[in-house]
């Protein structure tokens, strides 16, 4: 998310209350929504059905096909 420029990214093992209002107040700023804006731009809406079938073409590859 840092390197998109939509969030930030934690700063330690455990999150505190000081750490999640600095994240917070970093996705709230204008320049955070504009630049996520640009990014949903860019991500494919049908990821899942792509996977899926990219699934279903590896196993049927690897199955021989059933005889009735």
């Amino acid at each position: 998310m840092t390197e998109l420029g939509i969030g930030t990214a934690h700063d330690g093992p455990t999150p505190t209350t000081e750490s999640l209002s600095a994240a917070l107040k970093t996705a709230l700023t204008p320049e955070t929504r504009v630049r996520a804006t640009a990014v949903a731009g860019t991500i494919r809406t049908d990821g899942a059905t792509v996977a899926a079938k990219l699934l279903l073409d590896a196993v049927s590859r690897e199955r021989p096909p059933v005889s009735a």
